[in-house]
């Protein structure tokens, strides 16, 4: 003890000299330079006791303690226990790790900056990346002529490797918000620069073995408790009036083995297709009978006949000439019409009409679009009109109408 009484001694006479002090050295490298017993093996007394301290001063520093270096051994208001040192400029005490409030991020459930590189850490503002002008809450941008060797945005790797039966995500998105106006789960944009291939959505998804079901895309719509908007799976616009090349809206392929049942579309409900609700049609809601077909109305409804089945139409309580529409099949004339007008051959070929002028009607003549007739080719003569219980049988060649039977 005597020993180091009189090193410690020597040392401030030397001090007092301007000359370097070496505790545990012969050649000090500073004006104090202390060495550890065994820098490999060191002792547990290797090192330098800064005073430590309960409380801070009731009589503050004044300039001269500027730099003043103390421990707090134990947290007081608003000072967690820790390093401090005497900041005169400032005419406070400051923590040499970084203070509470003045951290960028804290270590979470607390008010404390993060000590290591472990610990989960939040932040209350919003943060950029590689950006300062910030619109969201993380944002994050590689601006034009800066890092031209990252080609990836953001990048989410999830390796979880635990082989529980719990939901995992690569990205979970839940957009919660109050907004009147639009909202989106994910809004996608991809540039028109680059002659590469563009995608908005590139997905592929994979199973090792197992029967469990695998979706590429799993699209839950529709749960609008009541409102009575619009509701799509799937809304594509694609192309533009200036397009070349294919264009589709939908592209699918489907591939699989004899035993599987492989669909390239599969639709669970009712089909519409079309340009627009006055347009469409719709297809049927459930499955035909062994050789019915499909027939359409004219409000666009598809449903199934038995075959030779068709559309039976009357000209009603018309008046003047009538003017046989794609709707008809078999017409029942009525005596208020006084003629009736043909459908024009050329856009009709194939079409099979049966014309029926009731008994007691007057006699009704055709009338025909630029110089379509109607020939009977077994009197080889051209027929003019239809006559009161005549039925006739028609069908369009594309540059006339022939009589088949009557």
């Amino acid at each position: 003890m005597k020993k180091i009484i009189c090193l410690f001694l020597m040392g401030m006479m030397m001090s007092q000299l301007e000359a370097q002090v070496g505790i545990g050295t012969s050649e000090p490298k500073a004006q104090l330079d202390i060495v550890a017993t065994s820098t490999a093996d060191p002792a547990s007394i290797d090192g330098i006791l800064i005073p430590r301290i309960m409380k801070f001063p009731v009589v503050t520093p004044s300039e001269d303690q500027h730099g003043m270096l103390v421990f707090l051994s134990k947290s007081v208001s608003g000072f967690p226990d820790g390093f401090y040192f005497w900041n005169a400029t400032e005419k406070k005490w400051k923590a040499i790790a970084a203070e509470a409030n003045t951290a960028n991020f804290y270590k979470t459930g607390t008010t404390v900056s993060p000590n290591n590189i472990t610990d989960p850490i939040f932040r209350e503002a919003s943060m950029g990346i590689g950006t300062d002008q910030i619109s969201s809450r993380l944002q994050v941008a590689i601006a034009p002529g800066k890092d031209t060797g990252l080609k990836k945005g953001l990048e989410v790797d999830n390796a979880n490797s635990a082989t529980d039966n719990l939901t995992t995500y690569g990205i979970l998105s839940d957009n919660r918000s109050a907004t009147n106006g639009n909202k989106y789960g994910i809004k996608n944009n991809v540039g028109g620069v680059g002659l590469g291939i563009h995608y908005g959505i590139f997905n592929e998804t994979y199973q090792n073995t197992g029967t469990n079901d695998i979706y590429g895309i799993y699209n839950r719509v529709g749960r609008t408790f009541g409102a009575r908007s619009n509701n799509y799976g799937i809304y594509s616009e694609i192309g533009s009036i200036q397009g070349v090349g294919n264009i589709f809206g939908i592209y699918s392929i489907a591939t699989g083995d004899a035993n599987s049942n492989v669909y390239a579309g599969y639709f669970n409900g009712r089909i519409g297709i079309g340009t627009s609700p006055e347009t469409e049609y719709v297809l049927p809601l459930n499955r035909g009978t062994e050789g019915q077909v499909m027939s359409l109305n004219a409000n666009g409804q598809v449903s199934w006949t038995n075959a030779g089945f068709e559309n039976y139409s009357s000209t009603t309580s018309a008046v003047a000439d009538y003017a046989i529409g794609d709707e008809i099949g078999t017409l029942r004339i009525n005596n208020q019409v006084t003629g009736l007008i043909m459908p024009a051959s050329a856009s009709n070929k194939g079409r099979i009409l049966r014309l029926i002028n009731w008994p007691g009607n007057s006699e009704k003549f055709f009338q025909f679009v630029g110089g379509d007739d109607l020939f009977d080719p077994r009197t080889n003569a051209k027929i003019l009109s239809i006559k009161s219980g005549q039925i006739f049988t028609i069908q369009s060649a594309g540059n006339r109408w022939i009589l088949l039977s009557q």
